[in-house]
């Protein structure tokens, strides 16, 4: 059995909606029309078919919502009509789609409140939130309901970057060269984000926690033998402040996270997130259909990867299905 746990979509009802009311630049930038893979299913289901793979977790597709309305309440309302379109989408092909939530980050009270709704009324697997809240570190008190809701339901926070080309690479600059924002600076996102988790606590207040990183945990197990060294015997004061507040050390948290297999099919890459993280905490995703081919390139590589994989079949298993599974309670 396949689960691809990381792709998305985007609502015709909530695209349309968000293009009425976004203030500033547009963020969309013909999405949908450029993608129509977003939101035909039957497209999708075809690449699926083709690949064996029995259901896609279907999450919210960029931008994020705060970051194209600025507006709290109304962008809590968008994210309320996202919710129940993403539902709905799922409905018209019963075990083939999975519905996770999303939340305006703009508006703390709203997300504790959203993600409640998204798990006990809409039946949502999990919610999915960005590395910061258009700038807001995660770690902020502000957003410790959402996190409890999350723990207290035992249900996973997908955590996908969030950098626009908007954000330049260097002082003097008015927007990212090349790609660099996205190509580089959302792995850079992400691993800060995780870092700032981290730090505040997260995994001591709530142990049990699931947060599935985008990107195999971003440049975490490239750069483990760093966080050993940096952040398992800390010298400098900074560090060495906050990691006496933890109740392991610093380093170990990390290897707490969970990871998809979205590298574009790089087995090296795939190798290290195995290494780093395990097989119990890895699993199948692609972001399709974000590869100019509705998903096909994208799941086609990184099943490859996941088959030149020198493991056991049965770990390969965990990280084909069972690990989604297990995590979103899929087998009663």
């Amino acid at each position: 059995m396949k689960i691809d746990c990381f792709t998305h979509v985007m609502p015709t009802r909530f695209y349309t909606a968000l293009k009425q009311k976004m203030t500033g630049p547009d963020y969309l930038g013909g999405l949908l029309e450029s993608m129509p893979q977003l939101v035909d299913l039957p497209a999708r289901l075809a690449v699926m078919d083709r690949h064996g793979v029995d259901a896609q977790v279907i999450t919210l597709s960029s931008p994020p919502i705060e970051i194209a309305m600025g507006d709290p309440a109304t962008a809590a309302d968008l994210a309320r009509l996202a919710n129940d379109e993403i539902v709905a989408m799922a409905a018209q092909h019963p075990g083939r789609f999975i519905p996770v939530g999303t939340v305006a980050m703009n508006d703390p009270a709203h997300m504790a409140r959203e993600a409640e709704r998204c798990l006990t009324e809409l039946g949502m697997k999990g919610v999915l939130i960005y590395s910061s809240a258009a700038g807001v570190p995660l770690d902020r008190p502000e957003f410790r309901d959402f996190f409890a809701v999350m723990a207290r339901h035992d249900y996973p926070v997908w955590l996908h970057p969030a950098r626009g080309g908007n954000q330049p690479d260097y002082r003097g600059e008015d927007h990212s060269k090349y790609w660099i924002w996205q190509v580089f600076g959302w792995p850079y996102e992400t691993t800060a984000a995780m870092t700032r988790l981290v730090f505040d606590g997260l995994f001591d207040r709530h142990p049990d926690i699931k947060i599935i990183t985008h990107h195999a945990a971003a440049m975490a197990p490239a750069f483990s033998a760093r966080i050993d060294a940096i952040y398992g015997k800390p010298n400098m004061p900074e560090i060495r402040a906050a990691a006496e507040k933890l109740a392991r050390p610093a380093n170990e948290y990390f290897r707490l996270f969970y990871g998809d297999t979205a590298l574009m099919g790089a087995v090296g890459g795939l190798a290290a997130a195995y290494e780093f993280l395990g097989a119990e905490r890895l699993l199948f995703g692609t972001d399709a259909p974000f590869d100019g081919s509705g998903g096909e390139d994208f799941t086609r590589d990184t099943l490859f990867s996941i088959a030149a994989l020198a493991v056991p079949p049965a770990q390969k298993e965990a990280m084909l299905s069972g690990n989604a599974r297990r995590l979103m309670k899929l087998d009663g």
